[in-house]
């Protein structure tokens, strides 16, 4: 089902100042409901999203392939490949179908926006995934059809 608009939020880990301050996270989230609270006097505000990701824990680096991957089997780390899966794929489909489309992410400066889309290393962001994507599809509808796909 396609819709119009989409809204997904991702928490990000601390970074080293934060770290260093000793800063307590104060987001949860569970499905589609991301909810932030106050430490201090324990009053919470729920928020719900078509997407909420946790990456702000519960994950490990894999030694072997340098990606950030769910520490637990039960863990609810949201890998890059997961974002793409439900964001990246679905705009890619979309556009493949002669839609117009646009993703973009909005935030302040240093809350994951250049991860999320671009990453970095081995942990590669929804563009370079997209742009795989769009190569596979591309060999696959060439493979059905050699004449699919021609430009001039």
């Amino acid at each position: 089902k396609m819709s119009s608009v989409k809204v997904a939020v991702r928490v990000r880990p601390f970074n080293k100042r934060e770290v260093d301050l000793g800063c307590k996270c104060c987001v949860e989230m569970s499905g589609k409901k991301t909810s932030i609270y106050n430490p201090q006097t324990g009053q919470r505000k729920d928020f719900f999203f078509d997407y909420s990701y946790w990456s702000h824990d519960a994950f490990m680096i894999d030694p072997s392939t340098g990606m950030f991957e769910k520490d637990s089997p039960g863990s609810n780390y949201a890998s890059q490949s997961m974002v793409f899966d439900d964001l990246g794929k679905e705009v890619l489909d979309n556009a493949f179908e002669g839609y117009h489309t646009c993703l973009f992410a909005y935030g302040q400066t240093g809350s994951g926006k250049s991860y999320s889309i671009f990453g970095y290393e081995k942990n590669i962001g929804i563009i370079p995934l997209a742009c795989a994507e769009i190569f596979k599809r591309m060999e696959i509808s060439q493979a059905e059809d050699p004449d699919a796909i021609q430009y001039t």
